[in-house]
């Protein structure tokens, strides 16, 4: 992962809480709380787990290093605004202080230095016993361990690759000696057509070899999946099937934030048309792969051209994106901005939010009014995100 693609990542996490206190942090990068500290001390204390081994790294991996970066991100957050964690915090990795082709050094303060050392090593090293967590340092700590786990996780993700690979019979070097040894004579004494397509037997390697890092990446990410996206890539149908295949890709699309409509096999309106028996699996996949079939993603961008497809301009109003007065573009979470631009609402913020509600939700059919908004007292309301009013 290039120092450039650290640049512009952003990461979005669930921050956790980590109170004023005295930590212990462990040889496995876990704050532990030892001690309460009185209100006059400004920030919390962190020792390590034997100060008497000064020189023993802590380690990390991708999970661990997640963890701690949710807690301190709390902490930071909850020190800078006194308000309670949000939901998510969005936050740019921390390019390395130093990158070599082996290794990458976050240095933290003086003293205190995280460093990835490939493939698969990250480790806290202290010539310190004890440091005092400012907000600025929970910051700083956090973006660098993040990054940290998104080196481990590509890490993991370009062996996984490599393995299958090599298990599988599809590195790239085979691919292109096969190629090369399909070659006819004729083929070779025509330069020009020669190097033509061999610079698309390498493009088409570089994307094959990408496709198989992104799926052991998105494996490595998502454990939980009821089955691995590799095994989806690699094992026949009828040991996993297309509903299989259905069931997954729906969870990462929910993920993901990706809309997604998926038709299988189980759709009632096949089954409307078919009756029974039902599709067998390699049914299934003759009919998918029709040529008439071919046509939905058309058929879908048909219907947006035509206008009667989703109405975009109001899902961005209800995500809070664009002004629900005047169109605007906005940014900003839709508890700060209430849904609008700042020309369109009075400066006073509950008189802001009274206006914002009483002009209703954005959803058909329109109507004006707090009563159009869904949702229980106290919670934002389920369809534009506008704070409720706490019930009297």
């Amino acid at each position: 992962m290039s120092t450039h693609e650290h640049q512009r990542i952003e990461i979005a996490l669930q921050p956790k809480p980590l109170p004023l206190a005295r930590y212990i942090l462990s040889p496995t990068g876990h704050l532990a709380q030892c001690e309460t500290l009185p209100p006059l001390n400004r920030h919390s204390l962190v020792t390590l787990a034997d100060p008497a081994a000064l020189r023993q790294p802590v380690n990390y991996d991708s999970d661990t290093a997640r963890d701690a970066a949710a807690h301190l991100l709390g902490y930071a957050h909850e020190f800078s605004t006194w308000k309670p964690l949000p939901a998510s915090i969005s936050i740019p990795l921390l390019e390395a202080d130093t990158r070599t082709v082996s290794t990458s050094t976050w240095n933290l303060m003086p003293g205190l230095v995280l460093t990835y050392r490939t493939p698969f090593e990250a480790v806290l090293e202290s010539d310190i016993d004890e440091w005092t967590l400012t907000p600025a340092l929970a910051t700083r700590w956090a973006r660098a361990l993040l990054t940290l786990a998104a080196e481990l996780d590509h890490a993991n993700a370009v062996a996984a690759h490599a393995v299958l690979a090599n298990r599988g019979g599809t590195r790239s070097t085979d691919n292109i000696r096969g190629w090369l040894h399909r070659m006819t004579e004729d083929d070779v004494t025509n330069e020009d057509w020669f190097f033509h397509a061999l610079r698309d037997v390498l493009g088409t390697e570089d994307n094959i070899v990408r496709d198989g890092t992104l799926t052991a990446a998105l494996n490595l990410a998502n454990p939980d999946e009821p089955t691995s996206l590799t095994d989806l890539l690699l094992l026949p149908a009828g040991t996993i099937t297309h509903l299989d295949a259905a069931t997954v890709i729906k969870r990462l699309a929910i993920h993901y934030g990706l809309p997604l409509y998926l038709w299988t096999a189980e759709n009632w309106y096949l089954a409307t048309h078919i009756g029974e028996p039902p599709l067998t699996e390699q049914e299934w996949l003759r009919f998918s792969r029709t040529a008439e079939l071919d046509n939905f993603g058309l058929m879908i961008e048909q219907l947006q051209r035509d206008g009667t497809g989703l109405d975009f301009q109001l899902a961005l109003v209800q995500a809070g994106l664009l002004c629900r007065q005047c169109d605007c573009r906005i940014t900003g979470d839709i508890a700060d901005t209430f849904g609008h631009c700042t020309d369109c609402l009075p400066p006073d913020r509950d008189t802001a939010l009274a206006v914002a509600l009483e002009r209703g939700c954005p959803v058909e059919p329109f109507d004006e009014g707090i009563s159009s908004h869904d949702g229980d007292p106290g919670d934002p309301c389920s369809v534009c995100g506008l704070p409720l009013p706490q019930a009297d």
